[in-house]
């Protein structure tokens, strides 16, 4: 019988050990608060709060440690077991309580991305300068000979005074930067072509969602925007809002959600 008894004692006591982990475990490692809100951290039996910088200990109790923040910024701290060693470090981010205004407005957008996009690939000539230089649709040329290309424009100046030497080539794909080379070929127009169709822009339609006054800045759409041709996220760098009007509204269908 002291047998059994021991062994639940030793499970029951296992558990508490194991529910104990678990809660320091699952709290988050960063907290987000607006400014003047409380920071609430539940705490257990044995743990404290402290702040690294200022090393002020928040709290010690078996219950929800409380303290309003005012100060905008970073504050880090450090949860410790019996004020001995440090179990977890939590960031807590402070930022300006902002009031927005809701728009819910229509709006055009004229998107730029970073470098210019690659969406397409053709013969020059009856040659493919571009055939063993690795570069795909979806990839992103950013420089050309240690020259930044910002748009098509750039990139077709910089090719055209290659004069058919070959360029060095930097791209993106996947985050990864990637340096290839490629020798331009002259078309009938005594220009000189890579066989890359390029776009350095894209434009739509979406929501503005809010307006916020004082720093005159807005937020629209809350997603990522697919390239009609490469079918992947479009890297933005920048982008301007222009005027739209809804015409007319077309109701989607099953297999047709949008009608053009």
């Amino acid at each position: 019988m002291k047998k059994i008894i021991s062994k639940i004692l030793i499970v029951f006591f296992l558990l508490v050990v194991y529910i104990y982990v678990c809660n320091i475990t699952f709290l988050p490692s960063s907290y987000i608060l607006l400014q003047g809100e409380n920071l609430n951290i539940p705490v257990l039996a044995g743990l404290s709060v402290k702040d690294t910088n200022s090393q002020d200990i928040l709290q010690t109790a078996s219950n929800i440690t409380s303290k309003q923040v005012e100060q905008v910024g970073k504050i880090d701290l450090s949860l410790s077991l019996f004020k001995l060693f440090t179990v977890k470090n939590i960031t807590v981010n402070v930022i300006p309580k902002t009031t927005v205004v809701p728009v819910g407005k229509a709006i055009g957008m004229k998107l730029y991305t970073e470098g210019v996009l690659v969406v397409g690939m053709s013969e020059i000539e009856g040659k493919k300068p571009y055939e063993n230089s690795g570069i795909k649709e979806g990839d992103r040329i950013v420089a050309i000979n240690q020259s930044e290309i910002e748009n098509t424009q750039m990139l077709m100046q910089v090719v055209n005074e290659s004069k058919g030497n070959e360029i060095s080539i930097k791209y993106i794909r996947d985050e990864k930067t990637i340096t290839t080379s490629m020798t331009p070929v002259k078309n009938e127009e005594e220009q000189y072509k890579l066989g890359l169709w390029v776009r350095d822009a894209a434009a739509g339609v979406g929501t503005l969602t809010f307006y916020e006054p004082s720093s005159k800045m807005f937020g629209t759409l809350g997603h990522g925007i697919l390239d009609v041709d490469t079918s992947g996220l479009i890297k933005i760098e920048n982008g301007e809002l222009v005027t739209t009007n809804i015409l007319s509204i077309q109701k989607g269908e099953k297999g047709n959600p949008r009608r053009n």
